[in-house]
């Protein structure tokens, strides 16, 4: 047995506008795909987040066509599993994913019924029917499901017994699933699950590949969670990210070369002048010795403290410019918090802007009748902001709005399977996964 469980690539993300951001990602996943081939690893697992957005671009599909061709090549087939950020708009139907299984780039495991086999037992099988069995390994797969997920887990660790006694037993046996568990970080997330919920697993799986949440962990020996592979957020700063190459049911967990990152924090209390100020932020950079990395690094600054001198007199810029002749940075941020002002103190070392804003939208969503529907709800509201934010036509904004109302208030659709191509069919077990990258 060897194979590599990798997951929340998040391709797409143009990271703080920057296109290199945006290569970066790609890069990162390539990076995975080489290691997975010089390995000679027999399959590859991404349990979630391929992909940024649910709408993604033309380039951004390029880049994941492109790095995925080249584990088709070499024969090693992809078992995936949706996201949050990969899961289809209701309006849409199907996800990028389903397209990418329907051209034969990866094998896309969904939950399904289980057909002609529905009855085993007293089990019907509503949600594990879909599954993959390879050299001796039965790998199923369950997407993104949010605050639904810990109710589920009881029935899904069922039905794997039930159709584990009646297809056989596999040497063994993966469950890829899309959630963050309780105590990894400080800011709970819809979803979460503690480990005594995921208990009824244990005698179902031996090996619960998770993704969602973008730092290292694992628990007890068989579940983990490798994270991201390049960093989405500064608040994973300095946490381990990367991916799991289990070989004979041994996991080893490969440690990511995301770009470099540099954070400051510079208490500005016994400043007493601008030039003192902008001479402190050079004798920091100047002890932060250029380090041997081999990109540009991204540069994060926060001044905090009593300020002796009005907030809007320090010049962002100059600062920018100090950072430059020390760091040679690909971005630089700062941020200046004055404790005189409460409403100035912001603790971000644990979620970033975008996601209080998310978290914020969401506790408001969860409160309304449309709570079914509360990602949607939120990426609408986010991006009818985003919208106004660019000067949009109001107009256009109303519209966006009026269109996502009236799908959202609509019942869910189910997915249905693509017409074209190979793969798109998610049937039941017994199926085997049967040149350059767009990152420069």
């Amino acid at each position: 047995m060897n194979f590599v469980h990798a997951s929340d690539f998040h391709l797409g993300y143009v990271q703080y506008g920057l296109s290199e951001r945006f290569k970066d990602f790609a890069r990162a996943f390539d990076r995975v795909v080489d290691y997975t081939i010089q390995s000679d690893a027999e399959f590859l697992l991404i349990a979630g987040d391929l992909f940024h957005k649910r709408n993604i671009n033309a380039p951004t599909y390029m880049q994941a066509f492109k790095i995925l061709t080249k584990l088709r090549d070499s024969g090693i087939p992809v078992y995936a599993i949706e996201g949050n950020h990969d899961l289809a708009y209701h309006r849409d139907v199907n996800s990028w994913m389903q397209i990418l299984d329907a051209q034969g780039m990866l094998r896309l495991i969904r939950i399904k019924p289980m057909g002609q086999m529905g009855q085993i037992g007293q089990h019907e099988i509503k949600l594990m029917g879909d599954f993959v069995d390879i050299n001796g390994v039965r790998i199923f797969g369950v997407k993104y499901l949010g605050s639904q997920t810990r109710n589920l887990i009881p029935e899904i660790a069922e039905e794997i017994k039930a159709i584990n006694d009646r297809c056989g037993t596999p040497d063994y046996t993966i469950l890829m699933m899309h959630f963050g568990m309780e105590g990894v970080i400080s800011a709970s997330s819809i979803g979460e699950l503690s480990y005594n919920s995921l208990t009824p697993l244990r005698d179902a799986v031996d090996y619960l590949a998770l993704g969602h949440y973008h730092i290292q962990y694992d628990r007890d020996g068989w579940i983990f969670n490798g994270g991201s592979c390049e960093t989405v957020s500064m608040s994973e700063y300095r946490k381990p990210k990367g991916f799991y190459h289990v070989v004979d049911g041994k996991p080893s967990f490969q440690k990511a070369a995301p770009r470099h990152i540099e954070r400051f924090g510079i208490d500005t209390s016994g400043i007493r002048s601008l030039q003192d100020l902008y001479s402190t932020v050079r004798s920091v950079l100047s002890g932060a010795a250029r380090g041997d990395w081999d990109t540009k690094p991204l540069v994060d600054i926060s001044l905090h403290g009593d300020l002796r001198f009005p907030r809007t007199d320090i010049s962002v810029e100059k600062i920018k410019e100090i950072v430059s002749e020390h760091l040679d940075p690909l971005w630089v941020n700062v941020k200046i918090i004055d404790t005189k002002d409460p409403a100035g103190i912001v603790d971000d070392r644990d979620i970033s802007r975008s996601e209080i804003e998310r978290s914020v939208i969401e506790e408001m969503v969860k409160n309304t009748k449309y709570r079914r529907h509360l990602t949607d709800v939120t990426d609408v509201v986010i991006e009818a902001k985003q919208l106004a934010v660019s000067k949009t036509d109001p107009q256009i904004i109303l519209e966006h709005l009026q269109n996502s109302y009236s799908v959202v208030k609509s019942e869910n659709k189910e997915q249905t399977d693509l017409p074209f191509g190979k793969g798109g069919r998610g049937g039941s077990g017994g199926e085997d996964g049967g040149g350059g990258t767009y990152v420069d």
